[in-house]
């Protein structure tokens, strides 16, 4: 059963709300959630720390004497924000219809450094969690950094 149990992986969660603005919709995404990007991120902060502690280990036991102190750079453990929005490399809309090939009407890329690229434009602006389109969504389509995609169909 524990064998089972270790494989098994929730679907990403996406919590976001759809407005109607001035000029057209705006869906505003509160949080992420991606059960599997957690547990590979779990499991290199496990890695790394277990990695220095042996690496301490070795330097005292090869010389049998007290550590000298040497500048050391302190592993620090890769955190998940609050909301997880950082998790989110892709977002794309299809407004056109609501089954059947995709088709990006609005597209919405994040690059490592949080830039936008918006429909293939890069720009300068950081992203704040929000894409916009003229046209009403049906189709959403949310890629996380793992590549893997979940496709919200709106009502």
């Amino acid at each position: 059963m524990k064998e089972i149990l270790d494989d098994v992986v929730l679907g990403d969660i996406v919590d976001y709300e759809l407005f109607g603005v001035e000029g057209g919709f705006e869906i505003e995404f509160n949080s992420f959630v991606s059960d599997r990007l957690t547990q590979k991120i779990d499991e290199y902060n496990q890695k790394k720390a277990l990695q220095g502690k042996k690496k301490d280990l070795l330097e005292v036991a090869e010389d049998g004497e007290e550590e000298t102190p040497k500048q050391k750079t302190k592993f620090k453990p890769l955190e998940i924000s609050e909301n997880g929005l950082e998790l989110i490399e892709f977002v794309s809309l299809n407004c056109s219809n609501k089954e059947g090939v995709w088709q990006s009407d609005v597209e919405l890329k994040i690059d490592k450094n949080s830039f936008v690229i918006l429909n293939g434009k890069k720009t300068k602006e950081f992203w704040n969690g929000k894409i916009f389109s003229q046209k009403k969504p049906l189709r959403m389509k949310v890629r996380n950094i793992a590549g893997d995609e979940s496709i919200i169909v709106f009502k």
